[in-house]
């Protein structure tokens, strides 16, 4: 069956070196359990029973963490990385036609499902933050108008939480080959269109980016 939730967890966890030397970042523990088995947990809390994880860095310990998990499979991006738009690419043909992506190193209670309803090609996961330390997304009446540095107008007030649906045409909009960043490629088109929408959340989330960041959800 094709897979409607894509979990990202290939990347190299550089900032959180040296723990990341040994061990894929979506594999430390949190609470006695791999980050990715948070993750995995949260998108089948919404009905996301058919689940592809991307890997590239220490890629073994992700097959061999899915082993015996139904309904989850691992595609290895070899011999080079190939970012978020190009993860996606990759796994195109094994995604549904409209499919929910969260970053494996994220922990989060976003309502997938409301995102799931929105009448869009593409939803994002928006996220209230003062001061801004992300990249501030523009939001007017639910559409987004604008990503800063990608295109569009900027509002820091909020940022992109990493957490979002797709409809499967959207790959379209990003290049066959290479590393791509989904937002950079099928979000620089999709957002003049007035085709992304914005759902605002505001309970928990928190990036597990820097060893401090990691020591406070631990």
């Amino acid at each position: 069956m094709a897979a409607t939730a894509f979990l990202l967890a290939a990347g190299l966890g550089t900032r959180l070196r040296p723990l990341t030397l040994t061990t894929p970042k979506p594999l430390l523990p949190v609470r006695g359990r791999p980050m990715l088995d948070h993750v995995l947990d949260h998108v089948r809390a919404h009905g996301h029973d058919e689940v592809l994880v991307n890997a590239f860095w220490l890629p073994g310990q992700i097959v061999e963490w899915a082993r015996g998990k139904a309904g989850v499979s691992v595609i290895v991006e070899a011999p080079a990385i190939l970012g978020t738009g190009g993860g996606l690419r990759a796994a195109r043909s094994r995604l549904a036609e409209r499919f929910v992506v969260v970053n494996g190193d994220i922990l989060a209670d976003v309502d997938l499902t409301a995102l799931w309803r929105e009448p869009a090609a593409a939803v994002m996961a928006l996220r209230p933050q003062a001061p801004p330390v992300f990249p501030g997304v523009a939001l007017r009446d639910g559409v987004v108008t604008g990503i800063e540095r990608v295109v569009g107008e900027v509002d820091p007030a909020l940022h992109f939480t990493g957490v979002h649906v797709l409809d499967n045409a959207v790959l379209d909009l990003v290049p066959p080959t290479g590393e791509q960043c989904i937002v950079r490629t099928a979000y620089r088109a999709l957002v003049p269109e007035g085709r992304v929408r914005g759902v605002v959340h505001r309970g928990a989330w928190t990036d597990i980016g820097t060893p401090a960041e990691y020591d406070a959800v631990r």
